[in-house]
């Protein structure tokens, strides 16, 4: 796993909680635009204050998880999901909050078993009820695999956030 920051959020004792001293990002910030499935994408300006990336060769998945700051003085909590194989469709999810701890709380209490996709057709009737149990033990596996991920991920992430 690898991961690194961009800027420290202990610049101002008041930035953990999302104060109002924590100054917004310059006015000349660069522009984002987050696309998001099945969502109108999130545009904003500002500036990434942290990234993690759970890139692994080998493995078909990886997370990136992003905090911004925006020129308003808001945050955006960003989960990106990428696929090594071409057939899978990359994915992100963006939030945008008033106060950081609220931010922080999104990235922490984010739920990977709901990006585990079911891969049993519901409308095959042919399966016994030893296959269909099999199936749902190998589902069962893959969410549980997907939540330690990012479980790990995201304990990177606040571990390197205590570090600043």
């Amino acid at each position: 796993m690898m991961s690194y920051m961009m800027e420290s959020l202990h610049q101002d004792p008041s930035a953990m909680a999302g104060g109002p001293h924590y100054a917004a990002a310059p006015a000349s910030a660069p522009s984002f635009r987050i696309k998001r499935p099945g969502a109108r994408p999130l545009s904003f300006e500002g500036s990434e204050l942290a990234m993690a990336m759970s890139f692994t060769p080998g493995v078909p998945y990886w997370y990136e998880i992003n905090l911004y700051r925006t020129t308003d003085g808001r945050f955006v909590a960003a989960v990106k999901q990428f696929f090594a194989s071409k057939d899978e469709n990359d994915h992100a999810k963006a939030w945008e909050f008033d106060a950081l701890d609220q931010a922080l709380e999104k990235l922490a209490h984010y739920d990977a078993g709901q990006d585990v996709k079911l891969t049993l057709d519901p409308s095959d009737t042919s399966m016994g009820a030893a296959e269909l149990a099999a199936c749902a033990m190998e589902l069962r596996a893959r969410v549980m695999a997907a939540r330690r991920h990012y479980e790990t991920l995201i304990g990177e992430f606040f571990y390197d956030l205590e570090k600043r």
